[in-house]
Formats: structure tokens, C-alpha cells, sequence
């Protein structure tokens, strides 16, 4: 996905959030507009009277002053029984028992709610419209058992056509609503007849892709030699009759030149994209345009009462007489578009999310947002042009690989995503570049520089100069790196020329856009245009520096620090601090220099170096570590020089960071040491096995039936092949409930299972590799989040419970009232995970590390709430990562048990607030030094969710 198509994609996701809640006030809908609309949904979906009758009745009921008999009636004054969208779609709900009903009506009341919200000239924002296909696409998916009907036909200006509601009125469209969508199938309008025009006033609102909306003036020509085109007449033919009269379901239609010849003027365009609207007069010419490879979809509406005009032409070849078209789908049904447009629409909101954190430098959610937009990809039925789609995640997943220093993911993702797109895309362009840097960090100079000058001889010969102001700021770079590799005095000439044509160049187009614009496409442009000039003012300080010029550098490095001041992007603005006090440094001020290269915006030099690892970056952070920079700072996310070197495997970095650790801290250096290590390593164990082992078979697991097996085994595999995390986390370990019960109190990690010589808890086992065992037979496991009562210790040894036994009976408690609710739970099969037993009391780093992964892989928590139990720290932890698992995936189960001296054993269960709201950085601890690993725990909990 290019940069230009993600902005028009974003542009699209300013407006208010809130449903209806815009410049027009709150917009309801009265009895009088449900009815007439449903009247309209009865029409498109062939309704049988038996079904619409009864619902009729149904909005009359509920306050409609509508003569019932009246089939021409309109919208009556009773404003005062509207009711909000939802308030329709509740007493749907309470009032109507047969599903097809309850479809038809949301559908009416999504419609209904359109067509207020236009006639009342109001903004539809981005939550309206969200809100108004969920309501669509519930129908057109929903399979009708009772008769109702949806029908899909091709239009002849490309699109599939969908009725949703249509009213006519002497054979003439009154108001006509339809879902329009082009399929990415190659097929689209006739080019001879693609400027038409409508006899009604019609406005479109995007639902997903992108389209061009072109206006034309049509002026009458003195003769043939004058004419550009000839007005056409159209007729339907609905397979039994062929008129002028509109036909809802028609099997084709045909156009017939009426002779009238005129002169066409393209008068004006525009680009439209999700969330948008445009809308065309009665008997204005347009035509829209989508690429042939993509999916377009729009709520089209024609409404005669903004305005109607009888005689509505086509236009076409000026010779030609007549031209049929058949408007067979060629199998395609409703559901199956609805569904294209609902991926495609999901799709498009991860890229924005992604590309939203990128240009904040929030490289694991922009990860998390295109990893989900590749799985909908790959796991969505009949995706429309997966491959294309696929192409552009890729682009922007070895964009985003290439910033956590993963060079190898990032080449090999690039590679394939080129291999596969044509030779003068401009996204193929833009990833030819993108491959570059990449090439240009692994220290292949000259495949990088041969990338380069690829995308900038492309760019040049399709004369885009927003290309070509990247690419050759990319060539003064490598070619700058060149000369230092070879010592060549033309090929720092070269660079200078180079990296002064990025800076021309981006001034120049910025000089093109509006400052005081507030348009969203040119704030962005305005952005990224000041970032590549800062780039190109930086990386020459760095080849004035080389040809001694250090005042020419400095003042270079200066400017680029002021223009990043308003960044969106810390690294940016770390590199350029980095850059100015490196010119500082090497003049001789180096107390100024270390001002640039610690500064208080978090992300410092040496942490921007060290997220993407480079044998140049290496030789920048060996001068950092010399000039006493600080090595121990973390940034927005929390992370430190170390994480980062740790994360991206680069030794050389990760000694460079020691070495000034060594040389900053106070006190016992060596164990601060190790203990920086071991959490780096630890952070690092935790991305990793979150995000790339357990969050892709989450992502699949609405289609596979033995998601949670696959998660245990999974984690099991990457334990059993990975020294390091094994040694870093635990595996997942439980107790039999009936071994549980028969032990009557809560058992600790070394006790035995009475009369067996055995230890009560288990690991679990599966087929993994280096494990001969056989696997375990326990299917179900459930994870106890408690908090340990006992505030005085036994002689013996210590637990969590107080000397009731309090916890243990209402674990036990618990339990059978979630088998009394899930009877198909197997209690012989039952496992239950508590800390106590399950972490080694003798060695618990392990198992606490492991904890959120423990999560994941047990199929329900149950929360024992007391007066305090949302207060713990570590309790938090457990339901935010429960919550994000039940709200992204609907896979696990969570309960609350919670004290009550009506239910059984004094408690009661219930399932949890899903919607509770945890701020972690509120919450107490035992161990205040937990609180940086919690609040770690807290990011990757959001980042194991859908996006």
C-alpha cells in the first residue's frame, strides 16, 4: 500500500465517534419513516405479505400516526415516538420472535437512519456508517428461512448491484436505496458508455476501496465533426417486458441513440474512500472509475424528493445505434458480496491503525495492526484479490520488520511481495525501495544502490517526484557509505549532489502544498515532506563532516533538529539530535553534544541506534559509549538500549550498551548487569512468544475448532526447542479437579499425590518435539485468579489460604457451579491451574514470567473477588489479559466468584465485566520493583488482542 493511498484511507477516520451525535443534533427515527422504508424492504427482498403484514402492524404499534391502507403515504408528525437506532434495534429484540423479521426491520431501521441523516443534510460520520452496515450486512448475510429474498444484479457500469429498499412511483424511482460494489474481477463499465446521468438526485457513502467520481459538461455540437458523443435513451427488460419503466430485478438493458449530438467537457474529479460521501444532481453526466485489481463498495441512494428530472441520458459513441447488456452476477449472491465488503472494510482499518503507530514509531501495534490484516487475508472465505491485498501487508510488514532490526524477515518479505507485482506499480516502487534500506543496513551497499537507482529511474520515467525525493535521498546515503567503504573522494561529491537534490526536492513540493491547510491529505504530505528534508539536512551534516567541513555540518544537523521539533516519530527526532550532536562532538563541544544526545524526549540516540542494528549504527554507538552518553534511559514503550539490542540478536550492539552501562551505574554493577540482562531477555521471550507463536493461532481460531490445543502445543514446541525460554518460562502445568478435591486444601508445587509417590501437579503434554511421553489426556483447564488471605504462616511451610481453607472451598465451590452451567465439560478431564501448586515455590521466576502465556492456554479464569481482589496488582494483570482475549477472540471463558450470603457455599458466579477499566499504574504490590514488569504485562496484554 502506497503512502498516498494509506493518507486517503486515513483521511476518511477524522470525524466524531459518537452515533449521531454531529452539527444536526441527535437524529431519530420516527413510525412513519420505519414504516415507509420497510415498505420499500418488502419490495427489494420480495416479502410475502403473510411475513411484512404482521410487522406492519408491529411499527404501528408502536405510535405511528400512518393510514395503514395508504400506500403512498409519507412521513407523518410523530416526532414524538422516534426513537434512536438502537432504541429501534432493542424493542426488535423484545418484540419479534422470528429471526427473518428481525433482519428485514434492522435492515429498514439502517436505511431509515441513512436517509434522515441525508435528508436533514447531516454528517453521517464514521461511527453512523459503521453502525449502518453492521445492521445491512446481519441481513444480507443471514440465511432468510421464511421467503425473503436478496438479488444481485451487474450493473452496466461494472458494479454489482444490491436492492435494499426501493420505492417507485409511476414506473419512476422515488426512492431507491442499493449496495453498489465492484468486484476486483477486471470487469467494469463499457469506456463507450461509462458517462451517464440519473433522473433522481442520488449521493453515495463509501464503504470500502477506492473510487474516482469524474464530472462532464455536455454541450450541444453544430454537427458530427463538432461531437464528441450522442445521447441514449435506456431501456429495462426484466425477462417478461421491455420499457422505460424501472425494473428492480432485470435480466438486461439497452441503450438506443437518440441522435442528439453534443461535445463532452471533463469539468472536475475526486477521490473518495471509506467514510466518505459525494452526491450528483438529477441529470448531472459523471462516471466513477476503481481500478480493476480492487473492491469498491458504496450505500448508494436515489431520492427524487432532492430533486428529478424525467430526461436522464447516457451518453455514448456518436455512430453507434444501440448496445445491450446483461445483467446476470454470474452466481454472485448478496451474502457472499456483504461478506468481501466487510473484510475489505475490516482490512482497511488495520492498514490505517498500522500505518497510524508507524508514523508514531509504535512499531509493536503497527505489527499487531498488519499481522491481523494479513490473517483476514488468509483466513476469510473468498477474500477478494488476496493476493493483491496480501502484497501491500507485506510491503508494510518489511517496513515495519526493517524498524525492529529483523533485516532477514524484512528482505525475505519484501522479495516475495515483489516477485509478485508488476514492473512499473507504483507500490512496487515504493517496496523496491523500502528493500534498499533494508539492503543498506545488512551492509550489501551495492545491492542497495542498484535498488535505488532502480526506484529512482522508475519514478523519474512515471513522473512521480514524491518517489523520486525519497529515492535519491536513499542513493546520497548508500553512495555516502560507499566513499567511506572505498575512500572515494567522487562518490562523496556524489552523495552531497544527491542528498542536496532530497533536500531541493522536498521544499520544493512542499512549497506546492498549502501550510494553512486543513485538509488531512496535505497535513500529512506537509509532514512527511518536512521528515525527508530533516533526513537529507542530517545525512549531510554526515558527509560534511567527512569532507571537514564541521561548521557546514553543524549548521546542516541544526536545521534538521528544527524541523523534527513538531514529530509525530521519537526515532526521527533522535536521529537528528543524534546527527547535530555528533557535528557538536567533533568540533569540540562536547558537553553540548551530550545534551542532543540524552534528551529528555525519552527516546534517546543510543535507543533509536539500537533499533535498527547496522555495522554503521554499530560504529555511531561505539562514539556514544566513548562521549559518556546515557545507556539506562527507556522510551515511550518502556524500553531501554539493551531491550532493543537484545530484541534484534545484534551481540556487538548488546556489548557496546554493557560496556556503558558498566562505566554509568553505581554500586553492585555486576548484578544490575544481570538483572538488566534477564529482563531484557525476559521482554524479548515475551514478544516473541506472544506475538509470533500464540497470537497467530488466536487470530484463526474463530474457524478451528482445536485452537486451544494448538495453543498449548505451540507453546510447548517453542519451549522445547528453545533452550533460553525454557530456561526463562514455565510450561503449563496443572492439577486433576478429582485429585484436587480428594486433597482438601490448596497444594504446594512439591506436594505428592497420597498413596502414589507421584507429584500432585502435572505438566502438560502433547506431541511436541523432543518429548517421548505420551501426551496428556486433561482437555479442560481452568486458572484460579486469587489473592493469598493467609497473613500468618505455618510452622511448616507457607500458603496462600487462611486455616478455614477459605480460597480451597470456594474453588471448589466455584467449580461446580461452572459445571452445573457448562454440562459438557468432562470432570474426569478437568484441570485447574493455581499459582500455588503450579508455579515451583522453591523457584518461581519461571513460572511468574510464564504467566500471561499460562493464560492464554487455559480455557476459562475464575476471579475469587473480595473487598480488595481489584486492587492487586497482579490480579489486574490476570483480567486484563482474560478480557482482551474474551473481547478479540470469544474463545476463553471468564467468571467471577464473588461473595454472597445468598449463594451456595456463601458465593455466587457470574460471568466477568468485560467492559472493566484497569489502570494498571493504580494498582498496589507487595514488591514495588513488579511494577515495570506488570506495566510491560499491561502492553503486551493490549498487543495479544485483534487490533
Amino acid at each position: 500500500m502506497t503512502n498516498d493511498t494509506v493518507q486517503r484511507l486515513f483521511r476518511t477516520d477524522y470525524r466524531n465517534a459518537t452515533v449521531g451525535d454531529d452539527n444536526g443534533g441527535e437524529c431519530c427515527i420516527s413510525p412513519s419513516v420505519l414504516f415507509r422504508v420497510f415498505r420499500g424492504v418488502v419490495v427489494a427482498t420480495e416479502t410475502s405479505d403473510d411475513i411484512a403484514a404482521p410487522i406492519r402492524r408491529w411499527i404501528l404499534s408502536r405510535g405511528a400516526d400512518i393510514r395503514f391502507s395508504d400506500p403512498d403515504c409519507q412521513d407523518y408528525d410523530d416526532a414524538a415516538a422516534a426513537l434512536r437506532p438502537d432504541e429501534w434495534c432493542n424493542a426488535v429484540a423484545l418484540d419479534l420472535a422470528q429471526e427473518d423479521s428481525q433482519q428485514l426491520v434492522r435492515l429498514a431501521i439502517g436505511v431509515a437512519f441513512l436517509r434522515e441523516k441525508a435528508r436533514r443534510s447531516q454528517c453521517a460520520t464514521a461511527a453512523d456508517l459503521a453502525m449502518i452496515w453492521s445492521l445491512v450486512h446481519g441481513a444480507l448475510t443471514h440465511l432468510m428461512t421464511t421467503g425473503p429474498r436478496f438479488s444481485a444484479v451487474r450493473s452496466s457500469q461494472g458494479f454489482l448491484a444490491v436492492p435494499l429498499c426501493s420505492l417507485l412511483k409511476d414506473g419512476s424511482i422515488d426512492e431507491l436505496y442499493r449496495l453498489h460494489v465492484w468486484l476486483p474481477d477486471g470487469q467494469r463499465a463499457n469506456p463507450d458508455f461509462a458517462i451517464h446521468s440519473h433522473q433522481a438526485f442520488a449521493q453515495s457513502w463509501i464503504l470500502a476501496g477506492e473510487g474516482k467520481d469524474i464530472q462532464y459538461m455536455f454541450d450541444p455540437a453544430a454537427g458530427m465533426a463538432d461531437a464528441t458523443h450522442a445521447t441514449y435513451t435506456l431501456t429495462w427488460t426484466d425477462g417478461n417486458h421491455t420499457s422505460t419503466t424501472y425494473k428492480i430485478r432485470r435480466t438486461a438493458s439497452t441503450v438506443v441513440n437518440t441522435g442528439n449530438l453534443g461535445r463532452t467537457t471533463r469539468t472536475g474529479s475526486a477521490v473518495h474512500t471509506r467514510d466518505m460521501s459525494y452526491y450528483v444532481p438529477a441529470a448531472a453526466f459523471h462516471s466513477t472509475e476503481v481500478a480493476p485489481d480492487t473492491l469498491h463498495a458504496t450505500l448508494f441512494v436515489f431520492d427524487s424528493h432532492r430533486g428529478f428530472v424525467k430526461d436522464a441520458p447516457i451518453l455514448g459513441p456518436k455512430d453507434a445505434e444501440s448496445s445491450t447488456h446483461l445483467c446476470d452476477p454470474a452466481g454472485v449472491t448478496p451474502a457472499v458480496l456483504a461478506s468481501m465488503v466487510d473484510a475489505v472494510r475490516s482490512w482497511e482499518m488495520l492498514m490505517v491503525q498500522g500505518q497510524q503507530h508507524s508514523e508514531r514509531a509504535e512499531w509493536e501495534h503497527a505489527l499487531q495492526a498488519f499481522n491481523s490484516a494479513l490473517s483476514l487475508c488468509e483466513s476469510v472465505q473468498n477474500f477478494p484479490n488476496a493476493a493483491r491485498y496480501k502484497c501491500q501487508v507485506f510491503g508494510q510488514l518489511g517496513s515495519t520488520n526493517r524498524r525492529f532490526g529483523r533485516y532477514e524477515q524484512a528482505r525475505g518479505i519484501l522479495e516475495k511481495a515483489l516477485t509478485e507485482m508488476e514492473a512499473d506499480d507504483v507500490e512496487r516502487i515504493e517496496l523496491s525501495g523500502e528493500l534498499g534500506v533494508v539492503y543498506r543496513h545488512m551492509g550489501r551497499l551495492e545491492d542497495a544502490k542498484r535498488a535505488f537507482e532502480d526506484q529512482y529511474n522508475t519514478a523519474k520515467r512515471l513522473s512521480s517526484e514524491r518517489v523520486q525525493c525519497r529515492a535519491v535521498g536513499n542513493l546520497g546515503m548508500v553512495n555516502y557509505q560507499l566513499a567511506a567503504l572505498k575512500r572515494g573522494g567522487l562518490l562523496l561529491d556524489l552523495a552531497i549532489e544527491q542528498l542536496n537534490e532530497r533536500v531541493s526536492s522536498a521544499r520544493r513540493l512542499k512549497g506546492v502544498l498549502d501550510a494553512q491547510s486543513s485538509d488531512p491529505d496535505s497535513c500529512h504530505w506537509l509532514k512527511v515532506l518536512t521528515t525527508w528534508e530533516a533526513i537529507g539536512l542530517g545525512r549531510l551534516s554526515l558527509c560534511y563532516t567527512a569532507c571537514g567541513d564541521g561548521k557546514q555540518a553543524i549548521k546542516g544537523a541544526s536545521e534538521a533538529v528544527e524541523l523534527t521539533g513538531t514529530s509525530a516519530d521519537p526515532t526521527v527526532i533522535a536521529m537528528s539530535r543524534f546527527l547535530y550532536g555528533r557535528a557538536l562532538l567533533l568540533d569540540g563541544q562536547h558537553q553540548e553534544a551530550l545534551k542532543q544526545f540524552n534528551s529528555t524526549s525519552r527516546c534517546t540516540s543510543a535507543i533509536a541506534l539500537c533499533k535498527e542494528p547496522s555495522e554503521e549504527h554499530c560504529s555511531y554507538l561505539r562514539e556514544l559509549v566513548d562521549a559518556g552518553a546515557d545507556m539506562d534511559a527507556a522510551d515511550e514503550q518502556g524500553y531501554t538500549a539493551l531491550d532493543y539490542a537484545v530484541f534484534n540478536g545484534n551481540v556487538t550492539m548488546q556489548k557496546l550498551v554493557l560496556e556503558g552501562l558498566y562505566r554509568q551505574l553505581d554500586g553492585d554493577v555486576g548484578a544490575n548487569i544481570a538483572q538488566r540482562e534477564r529482563e531484557a531477555k525476559l521482554r524479548k521471550g515475551y514478544r516473541e512468544l506472544f506475538q509470533e507463536k500464540l497470537r497467530p493461532v488466536l487470530l484463526r481460531s474463530s474457524s478451528n475448532k482445536n485452537a486451544m490445543q494448538d495453543l498449548r502445543r505451540v507453546y510447548a514446541n517453542a519451549l522445547a526447542v528453545d533452550m533460553d525460554k525454557a530456561g526463562l518460562f514455565d510450561v503449563l502445568k496443572f492439577v486433576r479437579y478429582i485429585d484436587f478435591l480428594n486433597f482438601g486444601k490448596i497444594p504446594r508445587s512439591n506436594d505428592m499425590l497420597p498413596g502414589s509417590g507421584n507429584l500432585l501437579v502435572q505438566p502438560f503434554r502433547c506431541n511436541c518435539e523432543n518429548d517421548s511421553q505420551s501426551r496428556d489426556t486433561t482437555e479442560f483447564v481452568i486458572f484460579f485468579s486469587y489473592r493469598w488471605i493467609n497473613k500468618n504462616p505455618g510452622t511448616a511451610r507457607d500458603t496462600p489460604d487462611d486455616s478455614h481453607n477459605t480460597q480451597y472451598k470456594r474453588m471448589a465451590a466455584a467449580i461446580e457451579e461452572f459445571l452445573r452451567l457448562h454440562p459438557s465439560v468432562d470432570r474426569e478431564r478437568l484441570g485447574i491451574w493455581i499459582d500455588h501448586a503450579c508455579v515451583d515455590q522453591d523457584n518461581p521466576m519461571p513460572g511468574v514470567s510464564a504467566l500471561p502465556m499460562i493464560i492464554a492456554q487455559c480455557n476459562a479464569l475464575i476471579s475469587l473477588v473480595d473487598e480488595t481482589y481489584h486492587t492487586r496488582a497482579w490480579c489486574s494483570v490476570e483480567v486484563m489479559m482474560v478480557q482482551t482475549l474474551k473481547k478479540s477472540y470469544n474463545l476463553h471463558l471468564w467468571y467471577q466468584h464473588v461473595l454472597s450470603e445468598t449463594g451456595p457455599d456463601g458465593g455466587t458466579l457470574r460471568e466477568g465485566p468485560i467492559d472493566l477499566q484497569i489502570v494498571m499504574a493504580d494498582k498496589q504490590l507487595s514488591f514495588e520493583e513488579d511494577r515495570p514488569k506488570v506495566l510491560f504485562l499491561e502492553r503486551q496484554s493490549k498487543l495479544l488482542g485483534q487490533g
